[in-house]
């Protein structure tokens, strides 16, 4: 993992969210029902729409930190070109996307104002 601010197992909850276009969509989707094959996690939809604070086309992978370890690497390895957002799950969505959030290739910015609350 060439990554300079690599995922880090410091949770017990997590969603991998696989971003992707048009022109990835069967890759995507191959990789996420592999990711459900072989380490038996929780596959999401394939989201063909932006949802939540996801700038781009997504889906949802759910694993816990005693996959972590497995799962990560191989997430990164055989992800090719697509980017994947890795952040934990603590009950507090912001902090979730921001200060729990990794990177798997290229970062993109996300849409946090779905977090804010009333003014």
């Amino acid at each position: 993992m060439n990554n300079p601010n690599p995922p880090v197992n410091i949770h017990q909850a997590y969603h991998a969210h696989v971003y992707f276009e048009q022109e990835t969509l069967h890759q995507a989707t191959c990789l996420c029902e592999q990711a459900g094959e072989r380490f038996g996690l929780k596959i999401g939809r394939v989201h063909q729409k932006l949802v939540g604070p996801h700038p781009k086309w997504s889906c949802q992978i759910s694993f816990s930190d005693t996959d972590f370890d497995e799962f990560i690497p191989w997430l990164d390895e055989n992800r090719k070109q697509l980017t994947v957002l890795v952040h934990a799950l603590t009950g507090h969505d912001l902090k979730d996307h921001t200060e729990y959030a990794y990177w798997l290739g290229e970062s993109v910015a996300l849409d946090l104002s779905c977090f804010s609350g009333p003014a």
